[in-house]
C-alpha cells in the first residue's frame, strides 16, 4: 500500500492507495481539520486507528509522501499557516518505514506530480498553443497563499523544482496598475504576487476597488470579515454585480500576467498549469482571449508565449494524487537510493 497526504492550512487529507493500482481511487480516505490538532504525527495515528479495521490479510504500508505548505528543506518543514515542524525521520518512525521510504515535499510539487497524471477530463484549456511533449511545465496556483512550481523530464520521470516566487517584488503589468503598487507599498511595505493572487488578494483588491466608488455603492456590509471577503465577492459577481466583476476581471488579469512570467523565467514550452482553490472556483468569469492578452503581453516574446499550452486544472484531489505517485516512484526507486525528488 501506499499512503498519501495533502497538507494545508485548513484540511489534511489522507489516503490509502494500492502500491499497484495507484490510479484507481483510494481503498481509504479521511479529512481532517488541520487547526484542531496540535502535529501531522497526531493526524496520522489517528488515521492509523482507523484503518486497521479495514485493510486485507499482508496490508503493509511500503511508502509514504505528504505535500505540505511551506518550505521543505533537508526533509524538514515549519509550515506557513499552522505552528507545526513536519520531519521525515519522525514520520518514518511512526509508520515504521526504513529511512528515504517517506518523502516530504512543498505542496505545490505534490500538485505539480499531480498534473502530470490528472485525467484529461479534469484539464480545461485556456489556450491550445503549439505543445513540446519535452518541454519544461510550470504550475500556478492561486489558494490561500500563491504557489509556484517548475516541471522538467528526465526519461519521461518528472523532474519537480519547487519556488517560493509567490513572494518575488511585484511590478505593475500596466501603468493603471501603479496606483495599486503605491497602496500596496504604503500598507505593507513589500509589494509581491502572493498579495494579490491569493484569497487575501481579493479581499485586498476589493478593499482597492472601494476606494473609487461611493459608500451606499459599496457591495458588501462593512462589518463583513476579512475571510469571508473572496467568496463574497466570487457571489456577488455571479449575481451581476458591476464592482465585483471588475474585481475578478482585474483577478484574473493579474494572474495571466503572473503565469506568463512564469513561463517565461522557465521556458515552459510544455505548458502551465493553472491550479490551486481560486480559478477554478472563478472559471466562469475567465475570459480567454483577455488571459492571453495579458499573459503575452510582454513585447518581442508574444509569439513565442501564445504557442504555450495554458490549462486550467479542476480536480480538488490533484494534491493527494500527486503525493501519490510520489510515494509510488519511492517505492519503485532503485536499491542505489537515489531520490525521486
Amino acid at each position: 500500500m501506499l499512503l498519501a497526504g495533502d497538507i494545508g492550512g485548513t484540511k489534511t487529507l489522507l489516503g490509502l492507495f494500492s502500491a499497484e493500482r495507484p490510479t484507481e481511487p483510494p481503498l481509504f480516505l479521511r479529512s481532517y481539520p488541520s487547526r484542531e490538532h496540535t502535529s501531522l504525527e497526531s493526524i496520522l495515528s489517528l488515521f492509523m486507528e482507523e484503518i486497521a479495521p479495514f485493510p486485507p490479510p499482508g496490508f503493509r504500508i511500503d511508502s509514504a509522501a505528504f505535500g505540505v505548505a511551506g518550505p521543505v528543506i533537508s526533509g524538514l518543514c515549519r509550515t506557513t499557516n499552522l505552528p507545526w515542524v513536519v520531519d521525515t525521520k519522525s514520520l518514518e518512525s511512526l509508520l515504521s518505514l526504513p529511512k528515504g521510504a517517506v518523502g516530504l515535499v512543498n505542496d505545490l510539487v505534490a500538485i505539480a506530480w499531480g498534473s502530470t497524471v490528472a485525467s484529461p477530463e479534469t484539464l480545461m484549456t485556456v489556450n491550445e498553443g503549439i505543445p513540446d511533449s519535452e518541454g519544461t511545465r510550470v504550475v500556478v496556483a492561486p489558494g490561500t497563499g500563491l504557489g509556484e512550481a517548475i516541471i522538467g523530464f528526465s526519461g519521461g520521470t518528472p523532474i519537480v523544482l519547487a519556488t517560493e516566487g509567490g513572494h518575488v517584488d511585484w511590478a505593475p503589468p500596466t501603468p493603471d496598475d501603479v496606483p495599486l503598487l503605491e497602496w500596496l507599498w504604503t500598507a505593507f511595505g513589500h509589494a509581491s504576487p502572493e498579495r494579490l493572487l491569493s484569497g487575501p488578494g481579493i479581499a485586498l483588491l476589493y478593499r482597492f476597488h472601494l476606494q473609487s466608488i461611493p459608500p451606499h455603492e459599496h457591495p458588501l456590509p462593512p462589518e463583513t470579515p476579512e475571510e469571508n471577503i473572496p467568496e463574497a465577492v466570487s457571489k456577488e459577481a455571479a449575481r451581476g454585480n458591476p464592482l465585483a466583476r471588475k474585481i475578478i476581471d482585474h483577478f484574473w488579469r493579474l494572474l495571466a500576467a503572473e503565469a506568463g512570467n512564469m513561463a517565461l523565467k522557465a521556458l515552459s514550452t510544455g505548458g502551465v498549469v493553472l491550479a490551486g482553490g481560486i480559478p477554478e472556483k472563478i472559471a466562469p468569469f475567465l475570459d480567454r482571449k483577455a488571459f492571453m492578452e495579458s499573459f503575452s503581453s510582454k513585447g518581442r516574446y508574444r509569439d513565442l508565449l501564445l504557442k504555450v499550452p495554458v490549462l486550467l486544472a479542476s480536480d480538488p484531489e490533484i494534491g493527494i494524487k500527486g503525493a501519490t505517485a510520489i510515494a509510488r516512484s519511492i517505492r519503485q526507486q532503485p536499491k542505489n537510493g537515489r531520490s525521486p525528488l
